[in-house]
């Protein structure tokens, strides 16, 4: 820290932090907004009279909602502002919409802000929340002029460091021990759990073990998907260990979906479209996950199911699996520094072999205890 924190602040720290509102800014994407849980969740070991509130995109609100560690949550609601930056003459209607949102986030009267996302639009909400102190990164792991929001600023390390790592730096630069790492600690409800249940049972069969096969990704990072013939593999090699393979898909992924189970030729059942609940409900009962770096992939991490992850033009060291027996797959002897235009365009899976990816699931499956739960 470039700094210590104020004496009167320091001091709450020293107990189970009784009068201390701390306020998480971390708005997307899904991977990300799961990575940061287990950080928020040691705050909340750590400083169990603390009242804990988090600021995220309102897609990824769900997520978050109930959760047993937080006392609130505040959805930006981006798709409204930026509908309405797009017009000049909705400025206004913008700037109001700003304004009742920062006084909602000012109505928990955090203390300390702890901003995971570093960027621009974290360091101006963490500085219209009202915080005196706003705990930051420095060097490579802010960007966008982040550092002129903060008070506090953390070194988390090189640009090229596990995400994880990066979120924990700054709650280790309060003092809170970092181990053992917890899970998510996403809560379910009976119907939810239950829902989950009744969609696996519908395609494979009620009792069976299950895999599930992810095969989408966001329209913006499409160079995220793997190639079907990879998943193809993947499921093959399931299936050879009487695992039943599941291919899910959220709205708007169904023909992923419905042309990664095609190259499956048989081997994996195709599941209805689910939304964010209904996957990690699915997912957590779960034997194995596979999925190239997607929400998805994190979202197992974060429920404790263990995955075989499929890198391509994306960084697997950056973006590693964290908590959960895992392999990585990833382009031999690629030297990661950005996706590049060309990726964008064609996928960067290339090396990458069906060969690889089985004997990253035989590897998991291996190593992986067949998972009872509830």
């Amino acid at each position: 820290m470039v700094k210590p924190l104020p004496e009167t602040l320091a001091q709450r720290f020293l107990g189970h932090g009784e009068g201390l509102t701390v306020l998480a800014l971390r708005m997307g994407a899904l991977g990300d907004v799961l990575r940061t849980l287990p950080p928020v969740r040691l705050l909340r070991f750590a400083f169990p009279d603390a009242k804990i509130y988090w600021v995220v995109d309102d897609r990824w609100a769900p997520i978050l909602t109930d959760h047993p560690d937080l006392d609130g949550c505040f959805a930006v609601p981006r798709r409204e502002w930026s509908r309405l930056a797009r017009s000049p003459a909705l400025w206004v209607s913008l700037v109001l919409s700003v304004a009742r949102f920062a006084r909602e986030v000012r109505s928990a009267a955090p203390d300390i802000v702890l901003d995971f996302h570093g960027n621009l639009r974290s360091g101006v909400l963490g500085r219209l929340s009202g915080a005196a102190v706003r705990l930051g990164y420095s060097g490579p792991q802010q960007k966008e002029g982040n550092r002129l929001f903060t008070t506090h600023r953390v070194d988390a390390g090189p640009q090229r460091m596990p995400r994880m790592e990066r979120n924990l730096a700054l709650v280790r630069a309060l003092g809170v021990a970092v181990e053992p790492l917890p899970d998510g600690g996403i809560p379910f409800s009976v119907p939810c759990l239950k829902a989950g249940r009744d969609l696996v049972a519908g395609r494979i069969g009620r009792g069976r073990p299950y895999a599930v096969i992810v095969p989408g990704a966001s329209a913006k990072q499409s160079y995220k998907k793997p190639p079907a013939g990879l998943l193809a593999a993947a499921a093959r090699e399931i299936r050879s260990r009487g695992v039943h393979p599941l291919v899910l898909h959220g709205p708007g992924e169904e023909s992923d979906a419905i042309q990664t189970v095609r190259a499956c030729a048989g081997a994996a059942a195709l599941a209805p479209p689910t939304d964010l609940r209904m996957l990690a409900a699915v997912v957590r009962r779960a034997r194995l996950l596979v999925a190239g770096d997607t929400g998805p992939l994190h979202l197992a991490c974060a429920v404790g199911c263990p995955v075989v992850a499929i890198y391509g033009p994306t960084d697997p060291e950056v973006n590693a699996p964290w908590g959960v027996p895992h392999a990585a797959v990833s382009p031999p002897g690629r030297v990661y520094t950005g996706v590049k235009r060309t990726d964008r365009e064609a996928g960067g899976f290339e090396g990458v072999t069906p060969e690889a990816v089985a004997g990253a699931v035989r590897e998991v499956l291996d190593r992986a205890s067949p998972r009872r739960l509830a």
